[in-house]
Formats: structure tokens, sequence, C-alpha cells
């Protein structure tokens, strides 16, 4: 029996049950709608088979996978076990110290010349030293940076490139050597690394002679300087010596004074026996006067003579102490001009002792080594290879291979989820 035969209560329960099931299905559709936004998670959920997209983002996946993690991986596991050159380490430990306490306490090589400050100094410049390019220049005099790391057996990422500039040699001899200092004790540790145990060793023993040359060689300049001021003090004072002594020189052949003192000495010593013999001719005359007439010859000669001494005394007396018609004309007024260039010339001749003592002193200092590096520690030759760190590299690279992985497969699934 057809539909159109059936009885109106026979067709209403087919209405109520087609209706009640169509509001289902739209219920449930709506429920994955909101559930599921993406239209793939819709369709995998209604059994389609996945659009051409969805397999090629799986694709891009795993491309990702194999380019940015499973390859690297592998190959550093290969390059670590079957190519990688071993590095050799060589260490030394070490201070940095002067000669300058060991010399005189004197202005140029006293307690206070080399402070704690100066050693700090010195041993900063030294770390300088080590990583910049005058250290490549003058390595370059005695050893082969080009040669030690740049041999064909050395594997071909640890080699240094054959066209290597000057820059890309420093930056790779930075990565081949590590120092550190101790703040407190100052003590330096250094770690050259090398691909044979032998150039390891010869490094660290020439970056440790260039580095105490330089420190020395910084100071060289200064002392020259000094050297060369000391030396002009010295020939200034030397000719102001010679013109003081050919100035009192000239004074005595004008004054026909020699020595001061032993004028002065021959004048008393004269005047005084004039003076004796003046008393003893007027003794004499009186005498003579008593018993004969004042115009005798006799007394006339008696007062020449005495004339003539007393004129003698008075010259002498003149010549000590100055006359009224001359005073310059004096051993006083000689003495206060010979004074006064003995004691320019004593002077002088101090300034001369000093500079000559300080040229010496700047000489024997200038001649003496004044910086050491005291390595207490002798250069070790490395038996095993401490380089590559295989574990280390490997962790390393994992990470850094991963976080790749990571950042590309996060901006696929961003790109795809932008599509959806």
């Amino acid at each position: 029996m057809d539909d159109n035969q059936l009885t109106p209560a026979a067709r209403m329960p087919l209405l109520v049950r087609s209706q009640r099931m169509a509001a289902a299905l739209s219920s449930y559709a709506r429920v994955l709608t909101l559930e599921n936004r993406s239209r793939r998670n819709l369709y995998r959920l209604a059994g389609l088979a996945p659009r051409a997209r969805d397999r090629a983002f799986s694709i891009l996946f795993a491309l990702c996978t194999i380019v940015a993690l499973v390859i690297p991986v592998s190959a550093t596991a290969i390059y670590y076990a079957f190519i990688a050159s071993p590095g050799f380490a060589s260490e030394v430990r070490f201070v940095v110290r002067s000669s300058a306490p060991l010399l005189s306490r004197d202005r140029y090589a006293g307690s206070d010349v080399e402070p704690k400050e100066k050693i700090v100094q010195d041993t900063a410049v030294l770390l300088n030293y080590i990583g910049s390019p005058a250290i490549i220049q003058d390595l370059d005099k005695s050893l082969s940076l080009r040669r030690i790391f740049g041999r064909s057996d050395i594997d071909f990422v640890s080699r240094l490139p054959n066209d290597a500039t000057q820059d890309e040699l420093l930056e790779y001899w930075k990565k081949h050597y590590t120092a550190s200092v101790n703040p407190k004790s100052g003590i330096v540790e250094l770690e050259v690394k090398a691909y044979t145990s032998k150039e390891a060793h010869l490094l660290v023993g020439a970056v440790l002679r260039l580095a105490e040359a330089q420190i020395n060689n910084l100071s060289s300049g200064m002392w020259d300087d000094l050297l060369i001021s000391t030396q002009r003090d010295v020939d200034s004072a030397t000719t102001e010596v010679s013109a003081l002594r050919s100035k009192i020189k000239e004074e005595q052949n004008r004054t026909g004074v020699f020595d001061i003192d032993l004028s002065a000495e021959s004048i008393t010593s004269v005047l005084t026996g004039l003076e004796a013999s003046i008393a003893d001719l007027r003794s004499r005359r009186a005498a003579l006067v008593k018993s004969v007439r004042v115009d005798t010859p006799q007394v006339a000669e008696m007062d020449r003579r005495l004339a003539g001494l007393e004129e003698q005394a008075r010259g002498l007396r003149d010549r000590a102490a100055g006359s009224m018609n001359d005073p310059s004309d004096s051993l006083a007024t000689y003495s206060g001009v010979f004074d006064s260039l003995k004691l320019d010339l004593k002077m002088a001749e101090g300034r001369l002792e000093s500079a000559i003592s300080d040229l010496e002193k700047i000489k024997l200092v200038k001649s003496l080594q004044l910086v050491y590096i005291d390595n207490f520690t002798e250069p070790t030759v490395p038996d095993e290879a401490k380089y590559p760190k295989v574990v280390l590299g490997m962790f390393l690279n994992l990470l850094c291979f991963v976080g790749v992985w990571g950042v590309a497969s996060g901006l696929l699934l961003l790109a795809r989820k932008k599509l959806d």
C-alpha cells in the first residue's frame, strides 16, 4: 500500500520522527562546528579523505624534520666521530711581578714606583696584548700561525683557510686561546689550543716571551725620555759650574787674590811685623832724642824709616779693610764677591752631583728588566686531546637544531591554521 493510502494518524508519527532526526542532526552539526572550527577536522570526523593541501603540509612537516633536525644531527655525529681533528691544549699559570722594589729607595725605584695599581695595569695590558693584532705579527716572526693552523691534515671545519685575511686570522686566534685572571691573587691562567701537543707547547712559550717583552717595552720610551732629560740637566749643570769657575779665575786675576783667607793671613802677618818694627823704632828714637838733638842726622834717618813703615802699615790696613777714597779695593769687598761666587759654585756643584747621580741611576734602571712574568707552573705538554668536547658539542648542537626545527614547524603550523 502506497503512502497516499495511509491514514493521517499513521503518517503523523513518521513526520514527527523525521523532524526530530533533522533537529538532532542540525544540533550535532552546530556542536561539531563550535568544537572543531578547522574544516580539515570536520572532514576527518565526517570520514572524508584529506584534501591535497593537507597532504602538502604533511610533506612539508616531514621535510622540515629531515632537513632541520635529522640531517644536521646525523652530520654532527659523523663529524665528531670520524672527521674532527683532535685539539691539544697547553696550560700555564703565572703572575706579573716587578723588580723595582728590589732597587734602592729613591724617586726612580722606591716603594711607591710600582704600586699594586701598576701591576694590575700591566696585567690588563698583557691580556689585551694577547688578543690584539700585534701578537699575530709578533708570532709570525718566529712561528707561522698560517702554517700551524692551516695544515691539510686538519679537518676542513677547524682548518684556517689559506686565503684568510689578517682580521680573520685574529678572530681564529681568539678562538684558540683562553686567558683569565683572578682579581684577588692576580694569577693569570692561559690556555692555548693547537692540533699537536708540541705546537700547543711552543705557542704558549712564545706568547709568554712576547708578552713579557711587550710590557717592558711600554716603559722603555719613558725611560729614554727621562734619560735624555737627565743628561740635559747634567750638561746644563756642567756648563754652569765651568762658567762659575772661569768667573772666579777672572776675579782672582783682576784682584790678584787667590784665596781670601790666605791673603788675609799674609796681610795680618806682615802688618803685625810692621807694627812691631814701628814700635821698636819709636822706642829707639825716643831713647836717642834724650841724648842728642832732634835735628841730628840719626834722628832724621829714624823719622824717615818710621814714616815709611807707617805708610806701609797704612797701605796694608787699607788693603784689608779699604780706604776712604776707594773702599771697593779691599779684602773685605773681595771677600763678599768671592763668597758669593763660591756659594753659587757650591750650589752648582751640588746640582751637578745630583744630576750625575740621577743619570747613573736611570742608566742602571734602564739596563734592568723591570717587569717579569713569573710562571709558577711550566707550560704543559698535553698527552691527550682536550678538544673537541663531543658530549657538550652534541648537546649544544642538538639544542640549536631542535630550536631551528621548532621555529620552522611553528611557522608551518601557523600558516596551515591561517589557511584553515
